[in-house]
């Protein structure tokens, strides 16, 4: 089923890119997204290169709806597909602000989700592949066009053609968590024997495991993409980057940390995840670093999950302030004067 939506000039082919010098000793100030009323739990979950956040807070029954932030107006309800009381989550936002996510549509008794687009305060459901009634919208790009997966396989979606079946690997399974400008997609998958795969898709090759760093790694996911084609994940235990030729490179891990795994990557080849739970950015120049020791030592804040990093170097996630998981957003200190208008 296709659903049309007016957009207007929410869709278009933006492309920001920018080549400012990062120091290895870069570092943040630090600002606390804040919570729905009575909550005390929220999640930064993307950013865009304008700084706008999105993600999900809970409020004091434990529900939880997507939100939108932005400097000016703090943190606003995205709401959730009819009634109110529907769980959501906000994943993914583009350069015009247009925002992806998920919802809840039938509380009794799956409580299954259906992904959706938040355009100017309202709420659309995209609904399922044929025969799914589970699916979730996972990412967006600065056309408009949509990932994410209709259990069992990856879809991609457009205002023109609806919901398009990305397929899988031999497994059956996949899930598709990314989308860059070019309209490549990047994910996860199985293989006949159960191991899982990174894979990326394309319009002219379709679908193709990522290599793993050794044959015996059976988990592996890639979690983010870039404008270049870079793509930032998992394999096994580490956090890894795969170029554009399909060259993985490990990053490695903290010290004192026995494993890690990379969430986002920006077009500066910036990349954000955690190690043993602790937050962690690495770079070319200075390699994996704690962002803990990047921010004010008297901030209050443990950062553990960064999962997105803008061209700017803004970073969101979660962390623990005065004993609370909430979402932040880190801009680094040499930021340069930056407009959106």
């Amino acid at each position: 089923m296709a659903i049309r939506i007016r957009l207007g000039k929410w869709i278009g082919a933006l492309l920001i890119s920018t080549s400012f010098p990062f120091a290895a000793t870069q570092t943040y100030s630090v600002i606390d997204l804040g919570t729905f009323p009575e909550g005390t739990v929220s999640q930064g979950q993307a950013l865009n290169d304008c700084g706008q956040v999105v993600g999900y807070a809970r409020f004091s029954n434990y529900n939880a709806h997507g939100f939108f932030w932005t400097n000016r107006g703090g943190l606003q309800d995205l709401g959730a597909i009819p009634p109110q009381s529907n769980f959501s989550v906000a994943q993914a936002i583009n350069s015009h602000g247009l925002v992806a996510g998920y919802s809840t549509y039938d509380n009794d008794p799956y409580e299954q989700t259906h992904p959706v687009l938040w355009v100017m305060g309202h709420v659309f459901d995209l609904g399922t592949l044929p025969g799914s009634d589970d699916a979730q919208a996972m990412g967006v790009n600065d056309r408009g066009h949509v990932v994410g997966f209709s259990v069992p396989h990856a879809f991609a979606w457009t205002q023109e053609n609806g919901m398009q079946d990305l397929g899988a690997l031999a497994g059956g399974y996949s899930q598709g968590l990314a989308i860059n400008a070019r309209d490549e997609v990047v994910g996860y998958s199985n293989t006949a024997d159960g191991n899982w795969h990174a894979i990326v898709w394309t319009k002219s090759e379709g679908m193709q495991p990522l290599p793993d760093l050794s044959p015996a790694d059976s988990s592996a996911s890639a979690n983010a993409i870039n404008n270049l084609g870079q793509i930032a994940g998992g394999v096994g235990s580490y956090a890894v980057l795969w170029d554009r030729n399909g060259d993985v490179e490990n990053l490695g891990v903290l010290p004192g940390q026995g494993w890690s795994t990379a969430f986002g990557i920006n077009d500066r080849e910036q990349v954000v995840g955690w190690s043993g739970f602790t937050a962690f950015i690495w770079t070319l120049a200075g390699g994996m670093q704690n962002l803990n020791n990047l921010i004010p030592s008297n901030s209050g804040w443990f950062l553990s999950q960064p999962n997105a990093i803008n061209n700017r170097g803004q970073i969101t996630g979660q962390g623990t302030i005065n004993g609370q998981q909430h979402g932040f957003l880190l801009t680094p200190d040499s930021e340069p004067s930056w407009s959106c208008e």
